[in-house]
């Protein structure tokens, strides 16, 4: 318990860094750090915290979990392929759209992909479980499916109204909503799927 408190405070620490220096790249660059991968990426890793904190008195997994996540998501941002300067930005994202679309989208993905490795623990549990430990194991298990599910459902309504915000940018910058191109259509996969195994649930 003293130790899981000791790492808790150390990454609301880290949250509070990491809000800063992405607030701090903002100001220089003159525009939200949301235009290439890399700065995609550290995004990612800040809302992953955040859903973590969020949940973090329903189940301690929820935190331990995202602090994974984060910190993978940190070391794809910086492998060699990923840029980090700062550039200016092309034409078709020079728009406020860039923000809202863009931020709601990858809060999304840091809500599911918390309930992708929440669902992975469950996996683990379920694997394990037997009738010596069952008594032990099935309330961790009910803590952790309800995180997972409530987890499911803030990541779908997230990735629903960003992929519509999405359409009204397509019609602002290109002069439609919507053209079957491969980032529309897996991102309209994508809510298909979870509204499925949320339906389902």
């Amino acid at each position: 318990e003293y130790l899981f408190r000791i790492g808790v405070i150390l990454l609301v620490a880290a949250v509070v860094m990491h809000t800063a220096f992405f607030g701090l790249r903002w100001y220089v660059s003159g525009h939200a750090p949301l235009s290439n991968g890399y700065e995609s990426m550290i995004f990612v890793s800040w809302i992953s915290l955040l859903a973590g904190l969020l949940f973090v008195r329903r189940t301690g997994f929820a935190l331990a979990l995202t602090a994974i996540l984060s910190m993978l998501s940190l070391l794809v941002a910086h492998m060699s392929w990923m840029n980090p300067d700062i550039t200016n930005l092309v034409p078709v994202l020079k728009s406020p759209w860039l923000t809202i679309h863009v931020t709601v989208i990858m809060a999304g993905y840091g809500f599911l992909g918390m309930s992708m490795l929440m669902g992975l623990i469950n996996l683990v549990f379920f694997s394990i479980l037997n009738r010596r430990n069952r008594a032990r194991i099935k309330g961790v298990l009910e803590q952790v499916t309800k995180v997972n599910h409530l987890s499911v459902i803030i990541g779908l309504y997230f990735l629903t109204i960003g992929t519509f915000l999405g359409g009204v940018w397509a019609n602002e910058s290109w002069g439609r909503y919507w053209g079957w191109d491969p980032k529309e259509t897996w991102a309209l996969i994508s809510v298909l799927v979870y509204t499925f195994v949320t339906h389902m649930h």
